[in-house]
């Protein structure tokens, strides 16, 4: 038996997860997409790495958690070969249909996780959506899994998305399916300059855009190894031991706000300030 299949949802059978909502209502939900990373890193490497990254926190947390869903907006890749391109408004409505389900059956405390760029605004419009038709407060993490200082101290380099799905693949029992090799550097950067300058206005999302060659998506560097893949599930195990408290805080979080919506203070006479 691989060690985390006992908080895999897909793996169990419905008693053992009737015995598990007995003393625990909480569930991450990975969500990921599918498109273009560069010619080789795997298409799915989003869903991959979210899947990876909510195992090990579902691990630490003493919880489960769900099959990762795959197919949502991609953002630049969406006319490159294999990217699967859906509108974001269906990404966001099924990403909020397949929340909403958790908790109707159950799961009170659910934790949307991924690091795909375009799930920022999409996990902003689904959390706030629940909350405001039902009152449920759901979390969302996008949380950098190799941060800095790790990276640093374990594989003298930085996160990347080459270490990442590496190590990831290496989690979900799939080592060796992508090879990092590569010959050459090259960096992540915009399809056209005049992008960068736009975002120098302000915000995160000014334009759209399509990226016109293979390595701006990802960047390719030199130097990773496929014997990094240890170190790099390593980094990711630390990272979660550092987030150990948050489903804590989440539950009091929930208390909170049900108390606070409970008690409906501006409705009350004495609660203005002037």
């Amino acid at each position: 038996m691989n060690e985390y299949d006992k908080v895999r949802l897909d793996l169990l059978g419905s008693k053992a997860v009737q015995k598990y909502q007995k003393t625990n209502d909480l569930i991450i939900l990975p969500v990921g997409c599918v498109e273009m990373h560069g010619p080789n890193i795997p298409l799915g490497c989003d869903a991959i790495n979210a899947w990876a990254a909510t195992i090990i926190l579902a691990k630490e947390w003493k919880c489960l958690v769900a099959p990762p869903i795959y197919y949502t907006y991609p953002g630049a890749s969406a006319p490159w070969p294999g990217t699967v391109n859906i509108m974001p408004e269906i990404s966001q409505e099924y990403i909020k249909a397949v929340v909403k389900a958790l908790i109707k059956n159950g799961f009170k405390r659910v934790v949307l996780y991924g690091t795909h760029g375009p799930l920022n605004a999409m996990f902003t419009i689904v959390i706030r959506s629940i909350f405001n038709e039902t009152g449920d407060v759901v979390a969302a993490l996008q949380s950098n899994m190799m941060p800095e200082d790790l990276m640093k101290e374990k594989l003298g380099y930085l996160r990347g998305e080459d270490i990442l799905v590496l190590s990831s693949l290496k989690i979900l029992g799939r080592h060796g399916v992508y090879d990092p090799k590569c010959k050459v550097n090259k960096p992540m950067e915009f399809p056209f300059q005049v992008i960068a300058d736009l975002k120098n206005f302000g915000g995160s999302g000014l334009v759209p855009w399509v990226f016109k060659a293979d390595y701006q998506h990802t960047g390719f560097r030199r130097g990773i190894k496929m014997s990094d893949a240890d170190k790099g599930v390593a980094v990711i195990k630390l990272t979660a031991k550092r987030m150990k408290n948050f489903p804590a805080a989440l539950k009091t979080y929930q208390k909170q706000m049900a108390k606070l919506m409970k008690s409906k203070p501006w409705l009350k006479d004495k609660i203005w300030s002037l």
